[in-house]
């Protein structure tokens, strides 16, 4: 039933049963009876020419934004870090074969991302991505690069699987990856991998600003900077999930 969520994208902000049916295989009824179900829960709401998406999701969006245990967690973390350096940051978390920001403190530049808040990006391009990428577990990590091996963002990171595994392997070892101009020109985004109690990686913290700005910082306090504040809300994850456990 969830599956009629993911339908949803800025090219079909709104769905009816007919294409339900066409793109995930339902039969009418199936389809009819999955949209009551969505709509009594607030997940859907019936428009004119179709179903969009529902009250629900802004009240979880909220929800997400006020009490999500790694948001908690790193909150004023993330503030001093854009004290300190002026630079931007993001929280992001990994999401099926991608990874998506989540949270998102501006610093003192101003310019517009291409993936912020709310936007799915590719593990092959920013360290915001690739950092947890390289921290993906081996048969995940190899099976991503089986299915994507023929497209130019991957074939820049390596001409074959031993090539590309090398550059995940410098970047667990490092603790951190650095790209520059990536996904928006003129921008360096430094990352590093936030881990969960089990150590899976969850997602990464990203400082992000214009080359000007990270001249004005030394390259080895933004380093670690970065890698202690993921330390930092890792340990913060696993203190408020093994009591749970």
């Amino acid at each position: 039933m969830l599956n009629v969520l993911n339908l949803y994208g800025p090219e079909q902000p709104i769905i009816d049963v007919e294409s339900i049916c066409a793109q995930l295989g339902y039969a009418p009824a199936t389809a009819y009876r999955y949209i009551r179900e969505l709509c009594g829960s607030g997940l859907l709401v019936r428009l004119p020419n179709g179903y969009a998406l529902g009250p629900r999701v802004i009240e979880l969006d909220l929800q997400m934004r006020e009490y999500d245990p790694i948001v908690v967690s790193s909150r004023d973390l993330i503030s001093d870090m854009v004290e300190t350096t002026g630079l931007t940051v993001l929280l992001s978390q990994l999401y099926g074969d991608a990874v998506i920001n989540i949270h998102q403190h501006a610093g003192q530049d101003n310019f517009e991302l291409r993936f912020g808040r709310g936007r799915p990006m590719s593990f092959f391009q920013s360290a915001t991505a690739r950092v947890v990428l390289a921290n993906l577990p081996p048969r995940q990590l190899r099976r991503i690069y089986d299915e994507n091996q023929q497209k130019p963002a991957v074939q820049r990171l390596g001409s074959d699987w031993k090539a590309f595994s090398k550059v995940m392997l410098d970047i667990r070892k490092k603790g951190y990856c650095l790209t520059s101009g990536e996904l928006n020109a003129g921008l360096i985004g430094i990352a590093s991998a936030i881990f969960d109690e089990e150590n899976r990686v969850l997602g990464s913290v990203t400082l992000l600003g214009n080359a000007e700005r990270f001249r004005t910082l030394n390259n080895a306090y933004v380093t670690e900077l970065i890698c202690q504040t993921a330390r930092e809300i890792t340990k913060r994850i696993r203190q408020v999930r093994e009591p749970e456990a």
